[in-house]
């Protein structure tokens, strides 16, 4: 059992997690697909949930990978933070913006398809903005991935995008937390986080502040943090 756990500790990868990423990316697809031909199955049809499931695998991983560089880089150096940020940027920005322009350019055709499917399920029209808005506001608000703290900007494209703004702005904060973990403990540390994102969240309502998805980090803090507390314990 020790010798197992060392492994663990010692490798970068958790094989089980790969099914675990496979199976939440398959339930978002599957759940998608109901949504737009009007097939209702429990459970399987709620892609939100296979959306948490991966923002909780997100939370567990960077706090796995933090650990198994804590010593190499460690996070009281800033240069410690900046290359955190470079490598998560770098494994989602590329690829993300050429999806981007795909789905700004081929807009007006989705949209007519969308319209046709609304059409076909008796459901009221998408709103036009989230496909046919080309503004340079909306391009850089999403080429910067600040597009999920802006309600307006949040849902603005073909692309089911806001869960990568929400992972943007977790990346963001994410070595900021680790730091309060080390001053308090793990228990401490999440009380404060969710009060904070508790608090924000209660003042957004108190102003009215409705986001079309869960785009803004502290609406999905205590979902990363369920996976962050997980591997603090294995740990």
């Amino acid at each position: 059992m020790a010798s197992y756990e060392t492994s663990i500790i010692k490798s970068s990868r958790i094989e089980c997690l790969d099914g675990l990423r496979a199976l939440a990316a398959i339930w978002v697809l599957v759940g998608h697909c109901m949504l737009l031909t009007g097939w209702q199955i429990p459970i399987v049809g709620e892609p939100d949930l296979g959306v948490d499931l991966f923002i909780m695998l997100s939370g567990f991983l960077m706090v796995f990978h933090y650990q198994l560089r804590q010593e190499k880089e460690p996070w009281l150096r800033p240069e410690t933070w900046l290359k955190f940020w470079t490598r998560r940027y770098f494994r989602i920005a590329p690829l993300f913006y050429v999806m981007l322009f795909l789905a700004l350019a081929l807009g007006p055709y989705l949209y007519d398809c969308r319209i046709i499917i609304d059409d076909f399920l008796s459901r009221s029209h998408q709103a036009p903005e989230r496909y046919l808005d080309g503004s340079l506001k909306n391009i850089v608000a999403h080429l910067t991935f600040l597009f999920g703290l802006v309600p307006n900007l949040a849902y603005r494209t073909p692309l089911p995008d806001w869960s990568l703004g929400l992972e943007m702005q977790f990346y963001a904060v994410f070595p900021a937390v680790m730091l309060l973990v080390r001053r308090l403990d793990w228990m401490r540390s999440a009380l404060v986080v969710a009060a904070a994102g508790c608090v924000i969240v209660f003042a957004m309502r108190l102003l009215s502040i409705h986001f079309p998805m869960p785009s803004f980090l502290p609406l999905k803090i205590q979902i990363f943090l369920c996976g962050m507390l997980l591997a603090g314990v294995v740990h």
